[in-house]
């Protein structure tokens, strides 16, 4: 972002800026910005800068017609109030901004109010950070590099614009997702709010700095967009320069916002808002959130219940917006309908603040609860849930009926992890789990009650329809595939709902029965609740010829239902050249002979292929790999063992000859292989 806007810039748009705009309304009244009223430490509330909720989209538009009512620009880009674009999709950062559906043909005016809307932020702060940036809301002939860098982001003073954040839409959306960035984490950073800083005037370290108290987050971001902050003379002369050493960022972005909506500081009254109440045991918890325009630091929240003061809580918990949320509990209270009041207690200028008053409920007589879930498997149903007597913090029992009969007793004392946040005051130690056996197949309805404790009486929490699992059986044929020649890996999973048992799944390939299979490999994925984790099965097909095969799975089924098709998968075996084998190549008993044996075959189908023999480069013999070669189905399941071949050489000269074996490629795809040669020495 660029760090210093230059004197001229500031002149422009004050002469535009000074008067007050029909077409905005808002809490403040604008007027002319007083030098006095700067408060380097304070230069706009969070209140003022994080409200999305400030102008629509036309209110927007009607604001940029008033500041340039005719536009001038015959070459280059038009005016603001009339420029248009196509936005981008933006995924959005938990905490900071939401998505942004990009769309064609935006009006700067829309674009200002989505963007404002993602990332809440003002609209109004970002008209202001557009125009103390590049004069672009009243320029009536703007250039493309003010669109190109609207905002300043990327911008810094000592280097060149970064290019990838160019354009309109890509400046004013990045630079809103800094300004929340640096609110989701503004520790640790070169300004932070609630402490002294050492801020530069001036770009030139030699022009000094200032000690800066920073009050707030939103005056703590601007100064991490813009690092200086404005000096006396630049304050001196408002409205135009002040000396070599000014700035000029910081103070124009304060005054154009005083002088187009008035105070940057809103209501100084303290602002918030209760968005939680729940009764407990003979407790109440409330929980929002609450800051003061005035203070840097975490204000104080006081609760009164029935109109007498309870609880004063700090509200300094983590929240979007910073450490302004709040949580207060109150106990010792009776039971019944309570009203509850909070207030923000105010820091400096203005009062304390009503947030929210709110009627809460605390419960007496008769127990609660929930049935969180009640799930049938084979002959059980299992269930769980929680229940609280509102007389008591101390465990109470459950009762189970199954289609009316009483089942079980079960004391709901099990950890329900947040129940205690739900309902304040009773712990975490009334939740209740359990299984009923001995179920017989069908629908059956399950009740829980919980067994009252003093006053009131037993309450049935609730009842569920449960269907026992029963029928055929459910799985799945995942993969076949051919690692290798002659043989198909095959795995999956299945299970039969009428049993936990594993079952067998029966493998075809081709319509031919192959394997029986037990589904019973541990598997920790998919789950299958009151089933066990193994059901998984996973097997090796050995045998099978070369070519193309179908495969297929089969669930066989026990008890109700039938035998389920799993599916069926395509495999292609391996194809390509022929394999060749040289066991031996030597001379033979009589003079001038040889002989070479060995093994040869063609993935591509089981039939006996050719091998050529070649003698000192002359072809010798040419003979069928037909002959058995013994274990080399076991080696090549599918293939067989009829592939070994012996060639029987003669007429040859006495002495060392080269003998050279050669497979030839049957069928396609593929080409002949040579197992090379041997020096073979004849008598």
């Amino acid at each position: 972002m660029r760090r210093i806007v230059l004197a001229v810039v500031a002149i422009l748009v004050a002469v535009a800026g000074v008067a007050a705009v029909d077409a905005v309304s808002g809490d403040s009244t604008a007027s002319a910005a007083d030098a006095r009223d700067f408060d380097p430490g304070m230069i706009i509330s969070d209140q003022v800068f994080y409200d999305r909720s400030t102008m629509s989209a036309s209110a927007i538009q009607s604001f940029l017609d008033a500041r340039v009512p005719t536009c001038t620009a015959t070459t280059g880009p038009t005016c603001l109030k009339d420029y248009r674009t196509t936005t981008s999709n933006k995924s959005g950062e938990s905490g900071r901004c939401s998505a942004y559906s990009g769309r064609s043909n935006q009006s700067a005016a829309q674009i200002i109010y989505d963007v404002a809307q993602a990332c809440g932020i003002n609209p109004r702060s970002l008209i202001v950070l557009i125009e103390k940036e590049q004069s672009l809301v009243t320029d009536s002939s703007p250039t493309d590099r003010q669109y190109r860098s609207a905002t300043g982001y990327g911008c810094p003073d000592t280097a060149d614009c970064d290019s990838q954040y160019y354009g309109f839409f890509n400046q004013v959306y990045s630079a809103a997702l800094q300004f929340k960035r640096y609110a989701a984490a503004p520790t640790g950073r070169a300004y932070e709010a609630g402490r002294n800083n050492s801020i530069l005037y001036h770009p030139n370290s030699a022009c000094g700095t200032k000690t800066v108290y920073i009050k707030n987050q939103a005056t703590a971001g601007l100064y991490l967009y813009t690092p200086y902050t404005p000096n006396s003379a630049a304050l001196a002369n408002l409205y135009g320069t002040g000396d070599s050493c000014s700035s000029y960022g910081n103070r124009n972005f304060w005054r154009l916002f005083t002088d187009w909506f008035g105070s940057t500081k809103g209501n100084d009254s303290p602002s918030g808002d209760v968005t939680r109440a729940v009764g407990g045991y003979r407790a109440i918890e409330v929980s929002g959130t609450a800051s003061d325009p005035n203070s840097a630091s975490p204000i104080r929240v006081h609760v009164y219940v029935d109109g007498v003061g309870k609880s004063s809580v700090a509200a300094d918990q983590p929240t979007s917006t910073g450490a302004n949320g709040f949580t207060a509990r109150v106990g010792g209270l009776d039971p019944g309908v309570r009203s509850v009041c909070v207030f923000g207690i105010n820091v400096g200028a203005g009062s304390n603040t009503l947030l929210r008053c709110v009627r809460v409920a605390i419960p007496s007589a008769s127990p609660f609860g929930v049935i969180d879930e009640a799930a049938g498997a084979p002959g059980q149903i299992t269930f769980r849930g929680w229940a609280i007597d509102p007389d008591t913090v101390d465990p109470i029992r459950v009762h189970v009926y199954v289609d009316g009969v009483g089942r079980a007793s079960i004391a709901a004392d099990a950890v329900k992890a947040g129940l205690d946040g739900a309902k304040p005051g009773f712990g975490d130690r009334h939740g209740f789990a359990g299984t009923i056996g001995g179920v017989a197949p069908g629908t059956h309805s399950l009740c829980v009650y919980a067994i009252n404790v003093a006053a009131g009486s037993n309450k049935r929490i609730g009842c569920a329809q449960v269907a026992m699992p029963s029928g055929s059986p459910i799985g799945r044929f995942e993969s076949a595939v051919a690692p290798d020649i002659g043989v198909i890996d095959v795995s999956g999973w299945a299970y039969d709902p009428d049993v936990v048992d594993p079952i067998r799944v029966h493998v075809y390939v081709d319509g031919r029965g192959w394997a029986s299979i037990a589904a019973d490999v541990e598997r920790a994925t998919p789950t299958w609740p009151g089933y066990g984790t193994a059901h998984g099965f996973s097997a090796r097909l050995s045998g099978v010829t070369p070519g193309s095969h179908r495969v297929c799975a089969y669930a066989i089924n026990v008890g109700d239902g039938g035998n389920a098709g799993l599916g069926c998968i395509d495999v292609a075996m391996p194809q390509g050249s022929p394999k060749i084998w040289v066991d031996e190549a030597a001379a033979g008993a009589e003079k001038g002979t040889a002989f070479v044996r060995g093994w040869a075959f063609d993935p591509d189908t089981v039939d006996p292929i050719r091998v050529h023999v070649y003698v000192d480069g002359v072809g010798a013999a040419s003979v069928e790999a037909s002959l058995v070669k013994e274990g080399l189905g076991t080696v090549y399941p599918g293939m067989g063992d009829l592939h070994g071949f012996r060639a029987d050489l003669t007429g040859l000269a006495p002495g060392q000859h080269s003998v050279c074996m050669y497979a030839i490629d049957r069928v396609s795809p593929g080409s002949t292989v040579s197992a090379g040669c041997r020096t073979v020495t004849v008598q």
